[in-house]
């Protein structure tokens, strides 16, 4: 790690945005899901992510903050193999939560935009992409605000 140390878990808990690279190369922002020390990754056959994982499932994603204002400047970087897993209504909640705030009926001015979601089955063919990180690194090159 460089810099001071920081709590991974709270900085990964904050609503930021995964920038994820699959071979290709391609690199995609999105949202995600940080539990039990893996990244989930809302996807499905609608996603280039979905087809390029298949065919291979190793990619590397950064989170990371740059606070000009604060001095806030932290990293996570993390790598690894993707596993396919089913969708779960439960997870993609606390996500959307995260993200959207917890009055679903604030979300959006569309009436599908995130309900399917939430109802059982959820979105045709969803599926969670789940990384458990082979590596994970934090950085904090945080500094001193004048």
């Amino acid at each position: 790690m460089t810099g001071p140390a920081f709590d991974i878990d709270a900085f990964l808990a904050e609503p930021l945005q995964a920038r994820v690279a699959t071979n290709g190369p391609t690199v995609r922002p999105l949202w995600y899901q940080w539990e039990d020390g893996c990244f989930w990754i809302l996807n499905g056959p609608w996603a280039k992510l979905y087809h390029r994982v298949l065919r291979d499932p190793e990619i590397a994603l950064v989170i990371d903050v740059y606070e000009l204002d604060t001095g806030r400047v932290l990293q996570v970087m993390a790598s690894g193999a993707v596993e396919v897993t089913p969708y779960d209504i439960p997870r993609a909640r606390r996500m959307l939560h995260r993200y959207l705030g917890p009055d679903e009926s604030k979300w959006s001015t569309k009436p599908d935009d995130y309900p399917g979601y939430l109802r059982e089955p959820g979105p045709p063919g969803a599926v969670w992409l789940k990384l458990a990180p082979r590596k994970l690194l934090p950085f904090n090159f945080s500094f001193q605000k004048d």
